[in-house]
Formats: C-alpha cells, structure tokens, sequence
C-alpha cells in the first residue's frame, strides 16, 4: 500500500479520496449530491492520467523515481489498464416502476443504470434510458471495474476507452517534453 510524503499528495487509487468523499457524499438525504458520486470518480481517472504521464515524463527526462512514486505510477496504471482491479464505490439503491403494469421493485442503482430491467411480476423488458427510478434510503459499498464503472456512463468498449487513456497520456507527455526543451533552450540563451 502506498503511503504519502509531506512533499507529495498523489492520491491512491484503491480508494476515494476521503476529502473528496466527505464534500462531494456528505448528506445521504441529498439525491443530488449522491449523484455527483460520478463526477468524483472522474476526478480519480484524471488523477491516474496525470500521475502516469507524470512519471513517464520523469523518466524521459533522466530522472530517477522514488520508491514511493513508482508505486504510485503502478497503482494508477493497475487502477486504469487492469482488468482484475477493483474499485470501491457507493451503490444506492431505487425502487424501479414498470411501465405496463405499475409494480415496483428495489434494484441497485449500479445494475439498474445502463442496463434493461424485467419486471417480476409481468415480465415486461424496459429501456434503462426510460426507467423512472425513484432513490430508497440504502447506500452499500460494493467494489466494481474500471469496466463496470464506466459502463454506468454508457462507456461499454474499455478497449477504446483505454486506447483513449493512452493516447491522452502521450499527449500530455509530448506537451510537457516540449515545455521542458523549450525552457532548457532559454535557460542556455540567457547563460
């Protein structure tokens, strides 16, 4: 498990940042706030992005990485391109209405969001995309995939998603590659 320096603040990527958490989580009475759970996870793709092409760059900069943050750099690339990581994340549950006969059932939020229901009494398919979904008090903490996660997005290829991860990661590479040349030529024009 990683553990953080004074001088670095990168986050791990088992868990939410617990700041984050609290601000973004903190009134379960809220749906709206329960719903910003997304958007908090987002933040933690970003951070796993930037944290490997940090590190990248480092090294194609000559440096030497410290023990800490190359486990940090393992623990962002295992979070992004490993398919047996697992992530916690809250999971609420809903109370799903159907459409034809008007039965309600209780149903996770993460199976309910981005997949057809049936219901169990009539056994009528309905679109995810036209449940009405009414939230239950409940909230359970369940680990989940990168590939799951995302797919409560309605991302369902992790294999683009991934390429994406990558091509991003290069491109912020490329970019601070060529900030640091053009400041290195500076710094010899000015000496």
């Amino acid at each position: 498990m990683c553990t953080k320096s004074s001088s670095t603040s990168r986050p791990s990527y088992h868990q939410v940042d617990e700041a984050d958490r609290e601000a973004q989580l903190s009134s379960r009475n809220d749906v709206l706030k329960k719903s910003f759970a997304a958007d908090l996870w987002t933040k933690v793709i970003i951070r796993a992005i930037d944290d490997i092409a940090l590190y990248q760059w480092m090294r194609e900069m000559g440096r030497t990485l410290k023990e800490e943050e190359l486990a940090y750099e393992e623990s962002a690339k295992s979070f992004l391109f490993d398919d047996e990581y697992s992530i916690p994340m809250d999971d609420y549950l809903v109370n799903i209405t159907c459409v034809k006969c008007n039965t309600g059932w209780p149903e996770s939020m993460s199976k309910a969001a981005g997949n057809d229901s049936v219901c169990p009494s009539c056994g009528k398919k309905t679109s995810w995309k036209y449940t009405n979904y009414e939230m239950i008090d409940g909230q359970v903490l369940k680990n989940i995939s990168l590939k799951e996660l995302i797919s409560l997005w309605g991302v369902d290829d992790i294999v683009g998603f991934r390429a994406g991860c990558h091509r991003r990661i290069q491109e912020i590479v490329d970019k601070k590659l060529i900030v640091s040349k053009n400041k290195e030529k500076k710094h010899e024009q000015e000496t």
